[in-house]
């Protein structure tokens, strides 16, 4: 995705105020004051990281970035974190952070996905400031460990591997205490590894509806940042959106909007919409393809929806036509695919 480098404002502050130094002298050299961190959305990357240097230099605990992630509670994360606690499992919470962080920060990019038994959270930083880098990971993964930690009930311990990909610090054994799970250094990546079996695990917190706003929040915060700079990105956002609200069952028996009618959304021509996602290496039908799959899958892992209902609920007429159009997708029947996911 192309964003500007961006933090949200609720953490610097969160930063600063942990910092337990005047404010000014936190504050030197970024241009900003604290009145301008409660009043502002977002922090740019010069300035965040300038704070952050300014709070490292004040610091006589080395672990403070690590620490400060205990302080970044749900409402620091605003309607990101409230979509990773009420979502329907520990995947899925984890997933929502990796999908829509950029809500919240622009810096890195993250990523799920399973190997060796194991689900992988790996974010990579865009800044190339190493120190920056540092900072943010440290605090990064113990957020991410207090979700995973919220939704399983009880602390992780060795069943949770912290990965940095530098030399283990002097304050090694810091980190450790403040984590709690296992921390390992020289890794490839930064990353939180959980055990791949734990994705299933059902939230205590879930809440379908608290669940879908907060994630068409998500969407409409990142089609914003993504104004002007991303089209694949606004016209998947709206396909999305549409797509939340089938599954919400708010929306049912309608068609997904077409590249007209997005077209008009973006305030485009259809031509020029289809060229802008064409320098995208993208196409207004690889992006519908591709929510409609995510949508169908959710749908389909609906016991109690017929392959009948889901082909309805995305706007089939005839179910056939719908078992046609996914078998072209994935090279097997909805019902076959239901088969396979529930194994």
């Amino acid at each position: 995705m192309d964003f500007p480098l961006l933090t949200s404002a609720a953490y610097a502050l969160i930063y600063l105020r942990s910092s337990r130094q005047p404010a000014a002298s936190m504050l030197r050299g970024t241009g900003l004051c604290e009145a301008d961190l409660l009043r502002l959305e977002y922090v740019d990357y010069p300035p965040m990281a300038r704070l952050l240097r300014n709070i490292d230099a004040a610091q006589t605990d080395p672990a403070w970035a690590a620490r400060v992630g205990i302080q970044l509670s749900i409402g620091s994360h605003g309607p990101l974190g409230f979509a990773a606690l009420s979502a329907p499992t520990l995947g899925e919470a984890l997933k929502v952070m990796a999908d829509y962080h950029p809500v919240r920060i622009t810096t890195l990019t993250a990523q799920l996905e399973t190997r060796d038994r194991q689900a992988v959270f790996s974010m990579e930083d865009h800044t190339g400031d190493e120190l920056y880098r540092r900072y943010t990971s440290e605090s990064t993964l113990r957020v991410l460990e207090a979700l995973v930690e919220a939704i399983v009930g009880h602390p992780v311990g060795d069943y949770v591997t912290i990965r940095f990909p530098w030399p283990e610090p002097d304050y090694g054994e810091a980190l450790q205490q403040v984590y709690g799970a296992r921390c390992e250094f020289n890794a490839d990546t930064v990353a939180l590894a959980i055990p791949a079996s734990w994705t299933h695990l059902p939230s205590p917190l879930y809440d379908e509806g608290s669940y879908r706003s907060n994630i068409a929040k998500c969407r409409q915060i990142i089609n914003r940042l993504a104004s002007g700079t991303n089209t694949a990105e606004q016209v998947r956002s709206l396909l999305a959106s549409h797509f939340d609200q089938v599954r919400a069952g708010t929306l049912e028996g309608c068609a997904a909007p077409g590249l007209e009618t997005l077209a008009e959304e973006l305030h485009v021509t259809p031509r020029t919409l289809i060229r802008r996602l064409k320098q995208q290496d993208t196409s207004y039908r690889a992006l519908l393809e591709a929510e409609q799959l995510d949508c169908a899958d959710a749908l389909l892992k609906q016991a109690a929806l017929s392959v009948a209902d889901v082909a309805d609920k995305l706007g089939y007429s005839d179910p056939a036509n719908f078992g046609r159009a996914f078998r072209n997708l994935t090279g097997v029947s909805p019902a076959a695919w239901r088969r396979g996911q529930r194994a």
